[in-house]
């Protein structure tokens, strides 16, 4: 049982009575405290003149601050690893508690935090990367203004978010309110393309089935892209850009662009950082899932996103594709590596 603290009214109400002439037993019967409680306090009293307690130096620590910097290097290393295997890696040979090494790593400001997914770059994906990026490091507005970025992109109909968390006391995981119901595959998907400019904005298209190379011609480039592009003249013709996907780069489909004339953006390879279009849909994606009521079938699904699409603004998309050169330079700074993008 942990004692009972003295409070600081208290330890001086004990040395006034003590001043009055009461005994130590005395003090304690009436105050509710063993007599020696009171003595200790009356002594302490003597000889420092004070009743607060002395500092105390607390628990000695486990370990050395030179085995410390030598578990940072470790999470340096390995900074997925959990609290038990850093503790194995760390001191193989000493008992610790997962508790001291979360202490640590609390005490080197570090937390758990959510986890940063990238595509996977190799070495000549980087070097593409900076290659691209320093050949239009110069590039000011009134050339990026003239890219048309396109893409595609799949939304759920049931999102699963493996970062939820519920409140819930102990072994009540499986209560019913508890779990959230999941249905395979998110219950089905619907497909897009979109396509921004500095400038405009066009159609959204459902891409039904598997996109292939045909399918991208019959369905997006003829009745979207290439009536678009028409309706400029040849000298302000705008710039096309498509990713490095398999339907995009079929023979098929270079030759039905080159044909009609639409000069499209060479394009390095895993490198969604660059096209601002990305951030569109990840706009959509937020909107789409904080609808209430939320949709339930693949269709009010496709109808939702296209409604989306027309809010969209052009201010939102000017914000996204005024900043190309920022992301342009982010890329040099990490050398074709990894930006916050």
């Amino acid at each position: 049982m942990a004692r009972r603290r003295l409070s600081e009214a208290i330890r001086w109400q004990i040395i006034g009575m003590h001043a009055t002439g009461a005994s130590f037993k005395a003090i304690g019967r009436q105050l509710g405290y063993h007599y020696t409680v009171i003595s200790r306090l009356v002594r302490k009293h003597r000889q420092t003149g004070a009743v607060k307690d002395r500092p105390q130096s607390g628990r000695p620590r486990v370990t050395s601050e030179r085995e410390d910097r030598a578990f940072l290097r470790i999470i340096r290393r390995e900074p997925f690893s959990t609290s038990t295997v850093l503790k194995r890696a760390w001191l193989p040979n000493r008992h610790l508690s997962t508790r001291t090494v979360r202490n640590r790593l609390k005490a080197a400001g570090m937390a758990a935090r959510r986890v940063i997914k990238r595509p996977r770059l190799t070495d000549d994906h980087k070097r593409r990367r900076l290659a691209w990026c320093l050949a239009r490091q110069r590039w000011n507005l009134r050339t990026w203004r003239r890219i048309h970025w396109s893409d595609e992109s799949r939304f759920l109909l049931h999102v699963t978010d493996g970062r939820l968390r519920v409140w819930r006391h102990r072994n009540t995981a499986y209560t019913p309110r508890n779990i959230r119901q999941t249905v395979p595959f998110g219950g089905g998907s619907v497909m897009v393309w979109g396509c921004i400019s500095h400038d405009c904005k066009l159609d959204l298209v459902t891409i039904r089935g598997n996109l292939t190379g045909d399918h991208y011609m019959r369905h997006v480039l003829e009745p979207v892209v290439v009536t678009h592009f028409d309706n400029h003249p040849l000298a302000t013709r705008p710039v096309y850009m498509y990713d490095n996907a398999r339907p995009h780069r079929s023979r098929a489909v270079v030759d039905y662009l080159q044909n009609n004339a639409v000069t499209t953006l060479p394009w390095p390879a895993m490198s969604p950082d660059l096209n601002p279009l990305e951030h569109v849909w990840d706009i959509l994606g937020r909107r789409i899932q904080a609808l209430q009521p939320p949709v339930q079938t693949l269709r009010e699904l496709e109808a939702a996103l296209h409604r989306e699409w027309l809010q969209v603004t052009r201010e939102q998309i000017r914000r996204l594709t005024g900043g190309m050169r920022r992301r342009v330079d982010a890329v040099i700074r990490a050398r074709g590596g990894f930006t916050r993008y």
